[in-house]
């Protein structure tokens, strides 16, 4: 999952731009919901939802069956019929929603809006939002106790959930199972830890002189990794318990130690020989081709990489390497969660709801995970005699549930509305130490400046000083 390399110039370019579209500086949190341009009515007859999704490919369709047979039941039984519509990338369909809000343009503001994790900060300042806490509340049969706790929390701001989690996932390691056993290793024991991921990588690779023509691992740590190799340390990133109690403000992995732990035992691990690192490659067609042994990614991949691979070669699903092997945070939820946006009609509104209650179900979230490889959001659904059968044939999927069952609820991604620059920060800085260009302390130094100045100036331009 790769992150966007954005400065902070064009943040703050961005900011202006929109300042200058709606009035104000605030994206969110300033704006007030325009009453002229969304009148509160009631539907009647047959309520008409959209719903903006980001889900392309094998993935959209799966959404299109979920919304067709939500309109064939529920909604044929209550008058709901919901319409996805696919915008494109996260990126893409983020654009839009920020144009609408910035302009107060409510009318182009779809009922459902489907926003990546990274963004639950700025989604939960939109004042035309319903929280799912909120819809939660009015309907006692929709029941967040039976979602997972984790993916909770991911959507969650002082104890409220903001999003309803819908397409989640956790980080994986991939490997090729033929290649383990091609270098002597035991394919049922993959590297536990950064450093034994070094040492494998290194008997994994086939190098010609300087070139090589396979690497034992390839990846270079960002926002997406440090999520979970600082949380499993048990710290936050962040202050504020990562932007969750209140307003993140400051980085706070200096101070506790997690990133100077890891950026040494990702220097030790690099040192082996055999970790590509600070090169985009495609990981995937790589990983496909039999080049590359290991790589991690999105436990949502899964399918796509089974897929690639085609039978050529057996692939194996491990836990994301500790960075210490006493670890016990485990890992960050990343993916997507629904919000309901108020246009001005009850109705709308209250039809919403239903779809997020069926969109969340043990039996629609089964769907929705043997479909695409993200795992469900519902408790209830690995009771289910499909969910379990479904288990014992694909046993790879099993990885990311047993993980995420291991993890702390308290292991997320930081909520705060500049990842980009966050994760841009992280990157350069851990290759500059791993080259040799810095030592240890400068580049952690450079990276709280860095962090912290792009917290700062948001925070300033946004009123949350």
């Amino acid at each position: 999952m790769k992150k966007p390399m954005i400065t902070l110039v064009s943040v703050l370019t961005a900011l202006n731009v929109l300042t200058a579209c709606g009035g104000g500086a605030n994206p969110g949190a300033k704006a007030t919901p325009d009453s002229s341009a969304a009148p509160s009515t009631t539907s009647t007859g047959p309520v008409n939802l959209t719903f903006w999704h980001a889900m392309g490919g094998a993935n959209e369709e799966v959404v299109k069956k979920v919304a067709q047979t939500f309109n064939d039941t529920v909604g044929k039984e209550k008058g709901i019929v919901i319409t996805p519509v696919f915008q494109g990338s996260y990126g893409d369909l983020m654009k839009k929603v920020r144009a609408a809000v910035q302009a107060k343009d409510v009318k182009n503001l779809p009922d459902i809006v489907q926003s990546p994790a990274s963004e639950t900060a700025y989604m939960k300042d939109i004042p035309y939002v319903v929280p799912a806490q909120t819809l939660a509340d009015q309907d006692a049969s929709f029941r967040i106790a039976d979602l997972e706790p984790n993916v909770v929390a991911s959507f969650s701001y002082n104890g409220k959930l903001i999003g309803v989690p819908f397409a989640n996932s956790t980080i994986l390691l991939y490997y090729n199972k033929n290649l383990f056993k091609e270098a002597g290793l035991n394919p049922e024991q993959p590297p536990a830890t950064i450093d034994e991921l070094g040492q494998v990588a290194a008997k994994l690779t086939k190098k010609n002189g300087a070139q090589a023509s396979q690497w034992g691992f390839s990846g270079t740590p960002d926002l997406y990794h440090l999520s979970s190799w600082i949380g499993m340390q048990g710290g936050y990133i962040g202050n504020n318990k990562n932007g969750r109690a209140n307003t993140m403000t400051a980085v706070e992995f200096d101070s506790n130690g997690t990133m100077k732990k890891f950026m040494t035992e990702w220097k030790k691990a690099v040192a082996y020989g055999g970790i590509q690192t600070g090169t985009d490659t495609n990981q995937n067609e790589e990983f496909a081709a039999g080049k590359l042994a290991m790589f991690v990614n999105s436990t949502a991949g899964l399918k796509g990489v089974l897929n690639a691979v085609g039978g050529k070669f057996e692939v194996g699903t491990a836990f994301l390497p500790k960075v210490d092997a006493g670890d016990k945070g485990g890992v960050a939820v990343g993916g997507s969660a629904l919000y309901t946006m108020d246009r001005g009609d009850k109705a709308k509104i209250d039809a919403a709801r239903e779809y997020m209650k069926y969109s969340t179900s043990a039996e629609t979230q089964f769907v929705w995970h043997s479909g695409t490889g993200y795992f469900p959001v519902n408790l209830k659904t690995y009771d289910l005699p499909d969910m379990k059968a479904h288990l014992d044939k694909n046993p790879l999927f099993k990885t990311a549930i047993n993980q995420l069952h291991a993890s702390s609820p308290d292991t997320q991604e930081p909520m705060n509305a500049v990842s980009s620059e966050i994760s841009t920060a992280m990157k350069e800085e851990i290759l500059g130490y791993v080259t040799d260009k810095k030592d240890i302390d400068k580049a952690i130094g450079s990276m709280v400046t860095r962090i912290n100045k792009a917290l700062a100036d948001y925070n300033r331009a946004n009123g949350k000083n």
